[in-house]
């Protein structure tokens, strides 16, 4: 049966793609993201994750706005796919392959590890994420990694409780800092941190150590993996490492004002920062593109943006039209492998 409104391949080419937030409370979570995403009014509790864009089973996101107006990403990934992703490759089961999510961490995310696709995965699909780091309170940091060294004779039997500490490799972290996190590397989201994350399509999570936290009669306050997470912890990996944006020099005036320089690159996905002044005209050349604001406001394709609004490029599309806010606009950039 196929989602609500059917949009059948006969209704015209597609066009830059914008997308209705989905808010996710977090016992963890804090109230500075949905003040600056205007979102307070819809939540009860402490917002935790804003999905931007999802085709995830059970939270998908609808397009906002233009032709395909509350169309679901599953119904046109369904309908004209192949022109959603050009070249990309699709994700499992034909969805589209990246997520991309804002996060804030009033108080540290659980210790945790993600399973690689295969059998260590409960749906066989791994989760291989990036962050790139928006605002940071004075002393916040990210855990990504174990230290150089560490065994897994040492770690196991210290992983479960607090003792993991002495074992996690901790990274201080400001604004434009981007940190890539494989399947297989143990993590954590430290207290004071909001971020921008893109990831595979996928929502699999083994939690290790959860900070003691309990509920009022003593019990656990979440469950945790302890079992599945020692074995997908991939010790080859090392510790996280922190990397930033590179621009020229000098203005690329052959992009019109714009300047784009490399981040990471998974195998799943590349990351790219964009700074755009004036305007400047995008082209996706053939791959999925999805682009996130991270820092000023503007236009793409006529539609205007600001902080956290998130726009899909079809592969197929031609050029776009980007064009910057007077204090500039950037762009953190997906590219679906």
């Amino acid at each position: 049966m196929l989602n609500w409104p059917f949009v059948p391949p006969s209704s015209g080419p597609l066009e830059p793609l914008f997308f209705e937030r989905i808010l996710m409370e977090k016992v963890w979570g804090g109230t500075a993201l949905a003040e600056r995403l205007n979102a307070r009014q819809s939540l009860k509790g402490k917002l935790g994750e804003s999905w931007e864009l999802s085709d995830y089973p059970g939270q998908v996101t609808r397009v906002r706005g233009g032709r395909f107006d509350r169309v679901p990403l599953r119904t046109l990934m369904e309908e004209r796919g192949h022109e959603i992703l050009g070249d990309s490759r699709p994700g499992a089961g034909g969805r589209f392959p990246l997520l991309v999510k804002l996060i804030e961490a009033e108080e540290s995310l659980s210790v945790q590890v993600h399973p690689p696709d295969g059998p260590s995965s409960p749906t066989g699909v791994g989760k291989t994420e990036a962050w790139y780091v928006l605002d940071v309170e004075e002393g916040a940091e990210l855990i990504c990694g174990l230290k150089p060294g560490t065994t897994r004779a040492a770690f196991e039997p210290e992983a479960g409780d607090a003792r993991v500490e002495r074992h996690l490799q901790r990274l201080q972290v400001r604004p434009g800092d981007c940190v890539l996190v494989p399947a297989g590397m143990t993590h954590a989201i430290g207290a004071g941190i909001t971020l921008a994350e893109v990831q595979q399509t996928s929502d699999v999570t083994f939690r290790m150590y959860d900070w003691d936290r309990k509920k009022d009669n003593g019990e656990p306050l979440r469950d945790l993996h302890l079992a599945d997470s020692l074995r997908v912890v991939d010790y080859g990996l090392g510790p996280g490492k922190v990397v930033r944006a590179r621009f020229p020099a000098e203005p690329d005036t052959a992009r019109n004002g714009s300047a784009a320089a490399d981040l990471v690159d998974s195998g799943y996905f590349r990351l790219r920062l964009l700074q755009v002044g004036g305007t400047a005209v995008h082209r996706p050349q053939g791959l999925a593109r999805v682009l996130t604001v991270v820092q000023g406001s503007g236009a793409i394709a006529g539609r205007a943006v600001a902080f956290g609004d998130t726009c899909l490029l079809p592969g197929t599309l031609d050029v776009v039209e980007i064009r910057s806010g007077p204090a500039g606009l950037e762009l953190l950039e997906g590219i679906a492998a």
